[in-house]
């Protein structure tokens, strides 16, 4: 009786993990929702800019009033980056790695628990890299185009002819 009350308290215990998992992934797929969110204000705030709002002076530098959006966007993408890389995503890994531990200890009497384990195989199998590399793919190259953008407007390679 013993041993299946524990088997029990095991379970409930893997079954919460599971929820706690499925609560950070949607944390940070929410974060990014929102970081896309706010990217596409900022760019289209900063492409209005750049056709109306022409230029200001910022210490006796003439800066087209659209990089300044775009400086804004690189700030707050970095921002949601930092934030969803280095502190959901880490919750989310610890969460994976306590499921694996409990589905460990469960596979003697429940061998077809592997969620966790079968969840981060078929995430490393896709593309052949981890969940953090995607994750820094996604964001840095976003953050290139940015960058580049920012770069044209900031030295007036691009003009808008009216």
């Amino acid at each position: 009786m013993a041993e299946l009350s524990a088997a029990i308290v095991q379970w409930f215990l893997w079954e919460k993990v599971v929820d706690v998992q499925m609560h950070f992934n949607d944390l940070c797929l929410r974060i990014r929702n929102f970081a896309i969110s706010i990217l596409g204000v900022l760019l289209g705030a900063a492409a209005i800019a750049y056709r109306f709002a022409g230029h200001i002076n910022i210490f006796s530098y003439k800066i087209p009033t659209a990089s300044i959006f775009i400086a804004i966007s690189i700030v707050v993408w970095l921002a949601f980056y930092l934030m969803d890389r280095y502190w959901y995503h880490e919750l989310l890994k610890g969460a994976v790695h306590h499921a694996q531990k409990i589905e460990e200890s469960l596979k003697a009497t429940t061998p077809e628990i592997e969620l966790a384990n079968s969840i981060r195989e078929q995430s490393h199998s896709s593309l052949k890299m981890n969940a953090a590399k995607k994750l820094n793919i996604f964001y840095w190259s976003i953050l290139v185009v940015q960058i580049l953008a920012l770069l044209l407007l900031s030295t007036d390679i691009v003009k808008v002819s009216v």
